[in-house]
């Protein structure tokens, strides 16, 4: 099943209009529109936003969930260049191991090429907290809290992913492993809502 169909169904079990969706997300209709007729993609902060407005995790707009054999005995794997694929303005994310049902954590192979900042659109925000370690190369993450920190192989940092942030690399082209969490309390709230096929309130 395509982005296009599954955002399509996870729309109307939530029993939204794309007006509706649009309002919650933040998101145009037309853009919606296109996603589901399979003529746009989404970007990853996007998918992130669409998965909180619908209350399911983020892994049900990628995939469809594989069979729970038994407890404990859930497994999912990505061989090498299999994951889907984003595009985000100098960087791409591939998506790791996904086609779990009910997952609260995302994993990418983030893929960070030579650009200096100060372009806009390179920086996201979204909901939950974001875990990188750098695996080739050093890249420089640049938010709104802090002074620009910059990250070597090896390195690792944690932090609250709505602070607006960006990754620019410092060598040529720097490769991550990046994990996104809407938190136990996000999770088990969006967990609960898509069980009861409930609408969560979002805060205004």
């Amino acid at each position: 099943m395509s982005l296009g169909e599954q955002l399509r169904q996870a729309r109307q079990k939530a029993q939204l209009s794309l007006r509706d969706l649009s309002a919650r997300a933040g998101i145009s209709i037309a853009k919606l529109s296109k996603v589901e007729n399979g003529l746009a993609t989404l970007r990853h902060p996007e998918l992130l936003t669409l998965a909180e407005a619908l209350a399911v995790p983020a892994t049900a707009l990628l995939a469809p969930p594989t069979p729970v054999p038994g407890a404990g005995a859930r497994r999912t794997l990505t061989r090498a260049d299999g994951g889907r694929k984003f595009e985000h303005s100098h960087r791409t994310y591939e998506m790791l191991c996904s086609e779990l049902s009910g997952q609260s954590n995302l994993f990418w192979r983030v893929t960070v090429r030579d650009k200096p900042p100060g372009g806009e659109d390179a920086f996201v925000s979204h909901p939950g907290e974001e875990f990188v370690y750098v695996l080739k190369g050093k890249v420089a993450l640049h938010t709104d809290a802090y002074e620009p920190l910059v990250l070597a192989a090896g390195d690792s940092v944690l932090f609250d992913a709505q602070t607006r942030h960006a990754y620019f690399a410092v060598s040529r082209e720097a490769v991550l492993l990046m994990s996104n969490t809407v938190g136990e309390e996000g999770a088990r709230v969006q967990n609960e809502a898509a069980n009861a096929g409930l609408r969560p309130k979002r805060k205004r």
